[in-house]
């Protein structure tokens, strides 16, 4: 827990938590206006469903193009501009709204779900990038990069689960003490903040971002990037891409899908993804409150084990801020399948104090696999497919919910909501542990895994000298394969000094132990 507290000793990214963590109360205020108001006005139960619909239509209707826009456009500026129309919408709203769902209530939810779809990718983006000067040294592996950026999600993640968990309660407490039009200005007030806090933590990568445009040649191949990570890092099968300014931004945004596909285990993922929202989570969602109904038990008892849920997420998302290493995958997976439990766990039992346990640990599994799946993408997307990435994972988790969520209430016509949720529990515990079949689904991760340097420093056979790097062994073939050209002896071999070398790099010292290495290379490759 000590890198957590570390991270939350930096300010910036301290801020940009605590801009998101109100701005959560500004999310959960609108749908309460939303039903108070109908309450009020006796507005029919259609025109809700309406108005919700529409805000999560624009939200993912959007998203993969919202993507395509971040990768082209500074993400803090994106998210600041997100944050600043929904204040000016829900201002206008408090100020022209006359208390029913009318044209203009369906208009600000529109607009409000099309700078969701803006405001989440762009988070994903900003939050490594708020840190400063890595809490890993900056000439530390990717693993120990990646160690960091886990983290960085993991917290920010928990923390904005326990904003989500109070944010309701905050926000119903304020529209009952005030009226529906000042709970418009208390959400328009929450997203300024947000905005504010966003835009003051994002500030030194605005700046480097100038910096690093005004000289566009200062960076080499293995330069770092204003973030932390180095184009050598970037695992995508097919390395970096092109500017796309000039393409089409419809092709651009199939981008973000394309780069998800090419990378074996993140395909994986997201067809797991599908199969469980649409016949799995969907039908549980619908079945649950009919379920729990069916066993005689209150509406609060629906509230409670959602509670307990949504409790969960806190402590998986610290939790899998800390899952790294060549098993991460796997681990994910196997806290994934416990979501599985939480969904047959009232067919199997009636006690409650187990359902809410379960409901708990399946918020703690979910969440994990989450933040340790996001962690993965950012590594192995290059970084110009970042904002694609990040609106396409969220595309495929999104779209197919509500697809899911149709499933689940035609199955109720046939089916009992008890075999539905017995069926979604085992759908998800048998297709979780079959992903765990392939290898880059268990470490998350495709090609090989980094070189350890403990295992480096074991003793090799004849061919290979004992530490040497894989750097060296490529640069002594390199230079055995231009003997043939170059007349020069053996001594004036240049040599680089090795990566990680103790010392200066090129001091003299350096050279001529590397200059020996190579020769005795050559030496033993003659002999065999």
């Amino acid at each position: 827990m000590r890198i957590y507290l570390r991270l939350l000793g930096r300010r910036r990214f301290g801020a940009l938590c605590l801009g998101q963590a109100v701005s959560l109360v500004g999310d959960a205020l609108f749908p309460i206006l939303v039903v108070v108001a109908a309450a009020e006005s006796g507005t029919p139960a259609e025109t809700i469903g309406a108005v919700f619909a529409a805000r999560f239509l624009a939200l993912g209707g959007v998203v993969l193009f919202s993507g395509a826009l971040l990768d082209r456009l500074n993400p803090v500026t994106a998210a600041v501009a997100a944050d600043s129309s929904r204040v000016v919408a829900l201002l206008v709203l408090a100020l022209f709204w006359g208390g029913r769902l009318d044209a203009l209530v369906l208009v600000v939810a529109v607009l409000v779900g099309l700078c969701e779809a803006v405001s989440e990718p762009a988070l994903l983006l900003i939050a490594p990038r708020t840190v400063g000067r890595p809490v890993a040294d900056e000439s530390a592996d990717p693993a120990a990069r990646e160690v960091e950026v886990t983290a960085i999600y993991g917290l920010l993640e928990g923390m904005r689960n326990i904003a989500g968990i109070a944010g309701p309660s905050i926000a119903a407490g304020l529209v009952a003490a005030l009226s529906p039009s000042a709970g418009a200005v208390a959400a328009a007030i929450a997203f300024g903040v947000s905005a504010v806090a966003t835009r003051w933590a994002g500030a030194r990568w605005t700046q480097s971002r100038r910096t690093d445009a005004a000289a566009p040649d200062a960076d080499g191949p293995g330069d770092r990037k204003s973030d932390g990570q180095s184009t050598g890092e970037r695992a995508s099968d097919d390395g970096d891409v092109p500017g796309d300014a000039d393409e089409p931004l419809w092709r651009t945004a199939v981008g973000g899908l394309a780069a998800l596909w090419r990378v074996r285990w993140l395909r994986q993922m997201q067809i797991l993804a599908v199969v469980h929202v649409l016949l799995a989570v969907g039908p549980w969602m619908v079945a649950l409150p009919v379920l729990v109904i069916e066993r005689g038990h209150s509406a609060s008892v629906y509230a409670v084990v959602l509670g307990a849920f949504a409790a969960g997420t806190v402590a998986g998302a610290l939790l899998g801020g800390r899952i790294t290493g060549p098993r991460r995958g796997l681990y994910s997976l196997a806290l994934l399948a416990l979501f599985g439990l939480t969904a047959m766990s009232l067919v199997l039992t009636d006690f409650l104090p187990l359902v809410i346990a379960a409901f708990v640990v399946g918020g703690v599994g979910q969440q994990a696999f989450d933040v340790v799946k996001m962690a993965g993408l950012r590594r192995d997307v290059p970084e110009s497919l970042h904002g694609r990435a990040f609106s396409a994972d969220f595309f495929f988790s999104f779209a197919s919910l509500p697809l899911g969520q149709a499933i689940g209430a035609l199955l109720l016509r046939f089916v009992s909501a008890e075999n539905i949720m017995l069926w979604a529990g085992v759908l998800v515990v048998v297709t979780s542990c079959a992903a765990m079949a392939g290898a880059d689904a268990r470490r998350f991760a495709s090609g090989p895994l980094a070189p350890d340097p403990a295992r480096d420093a074991v003793p090799r056979p004849a061919d290979r000298k004992p530490g040497e790097s894989e750097a060296l062994k490529s640069e002594a073939a390199e230079s055995e394969a231009a003997e043939p050209e170059a007349a020069e002896p053996e001594a004036a071999v240049p040599a680089e000094p090795v990566p990680g070398a103790r010392g200066a790099g090129g001091s003299g010292s350096t050279d001529a132990a590397v200059g020996a290495e190579l020769r005795e290379e050559r030496e033993d490759a003659a002999r065999g």
